[in-house]
């Protein structure tokens, strides 16, 4: 018993001493994973800030910087030891110091300063505008920050911004509004230019209102205006003129171009257009139009010498045109006064070739068609030469070379029974 005794303990004394022995090599194995992972961490770490595309630091509230990645090098031009050699208040654009001292003053007292922005100069003396991501220990007095060269980006939003004012201005200075709408039945308007307000003196909102502009068409234009909105998405493009309700309330004629915009499969995507006001075009038409009518009457005037003779004094040159008014006034005065003489005098009318002479026989025979007898003045050589080459008959078309001898022919007939019907 007491040899197995023995045996028992001495046992049990080793495999005690192999635990102890066991249990002090741990921390030491712990300790040395734990230095191999630091290792580790520490090499991802520099990698990680050595690779980083952003301009990583590590700065001190008094100003320095304390820890720079390489990239600090590649955008700034300085070294890393130039970069810290100096208050990095020395970089910054004079214009940005302030706030930049504002922005550390922020992180100093714990709080994070994001998208704050600022120039730093290149080593080669332009500057490189930066965007700053940073967030501060304060009890530390240590700054961890993140910036990235925006210089690029923010030249391109100022070129996008300066185009878009520019467009903007050109819009508000031309006469021509743009639109777009939908390509669809109803075309419902989805973008109108602002300068619209000085057109018709509406907003734009008022406009983008489905309907809103067909109900401010006239409604004498309207059915123009729906005919040629549904030929616009067959033959892709259109242009008519109609006239649209002002604000004010009158109305406005308009020019409007407009096409549709096809995707690749040649699906309708979209109209586009313009419109242009064409009010003072129409205005000046219309008053062209009252000179010319008041200048017509006043060089084809219709003079009754009695109640049954008429006497029309031609001025100036004849062409299709004004043979078919002249025609015209005529026919109309001899039908309103029941005339039973027409003198047509063409003293005035400097040339008399071939074809006006052929414009003067048929108003003489659609004169005598209405039963009224016809007499043409004012015949000098080049004229009866003009009449003879049409190898016309001219029987029953009487002539004379002054308007006096074509009045009293006209008044003898008038006695011998003309002006008694």
């Amino acid at each position: 018993m007491q040899s197995t005794t023995g045996k028992g303990s001495h046992a049990k004394r080793a495999h005690g001493g192999a635990d102890v022995a066991r249990s002090r090599a741990r921390p030491r194995q712990d300790e040395r994973r734990s230095r191999t992972s630091a290792r580790a961490g520490s090499e991802e770490r520099e990698r990680f800030f050595s690779l980083s595309l952003d301009l990583l630091c590590v700065a001190g509230t008094d100003g320095r910087f304390k820890d720079l990645n390489p990239r600090w090098e590649q955008v700034l031009g300085y070294s890393l030891d130039e970069l810290m050699s100096r208050p990095f208040l020395d970089f910054v654009h004079p214009d940005d110091r302030a706030p930049t001292i504002a922005a550390v003053e922020t992180l100093g007292k714990g709080e994070a300063v994001v998208c704050f922005t600022n120039r730093y100069r290149h080593k080669d003396g332009h500057y490189i505008l930066l965007e700053w991501s940073s967030s501060a220990v304060p009890e530390r007095q240590v700054v961890y920050a993140l910036a990235r060269d925006v210089t690029e980006r923010e030249a391109i939003s100022a070129a996008r911004r300066a185009a878009e004012e520019r467009l903007q201005h050109l819009l508000l200075s031309s006469r021509v509004v743009l639109y777009a709408a939908k390509a669809s039945n109803d075309f419902a308007p989805t973008f109108i230019s602002n300068n619209v307000a000085g057109q018709l003196g509406y907003g734009i909102r008022e406009l983008l209102t489905p309907g809103s502009w067909v109900e401010r068409i006239h409604p004498e234009d309207r059915e123009r205006f729906a005919a040629g909105r549904a030929a616009l998405l067959e033959d892709g493009t259109h242009s008519c003129e109609y006239r649209i309700r002002h604000k004010e309330g009158n109305y406005r004629w308009i020019h409007d171009d407009s096409r549709v915009v096809r995707d690749a499969e040649s699906n309708a995507v979209e109209v586009v257009g313009s419109w242009q006001d064409m009010t003072e075009r129409h205005e000046s038409e219309q008053l062209i139009r009252r000179q010319s009518a008041a200048l017509l009457e006043l060089s084809t005037p219709l003079i009754p010498i009695s109640d049954e003779i008429l006497v029309m004094p031609l001025i100036g040159v004849v062409d299709s045109r004004r043979a078919g008014q002249v025609l015209e006034m005529l026919l109309n005065g001899i039908v309103q006064r029941s005339a039973r003489v027409a003198i047509l005098d063409i003293t005035g009318v400097g040339v008399v070739d071939t074809k006006v002479a052929d414009t003067f026989m048929r108003i003489a025979r659609a004169v005598q068609l209405v039963g009224t007898s016809f007499i043409l003045s004012g015949i000098r050589p080049d004229v009866a030469q003009a009449l003879a080459s049409l190898g016309a008959d001219l029987k029953g078309l009487t002539t004379h070379s002054t308007l006096q001898a074509a009045i009293r022919q006209a008044m003898m007939q008038g006695g011998s029974g003309v002006a008694a019907r």
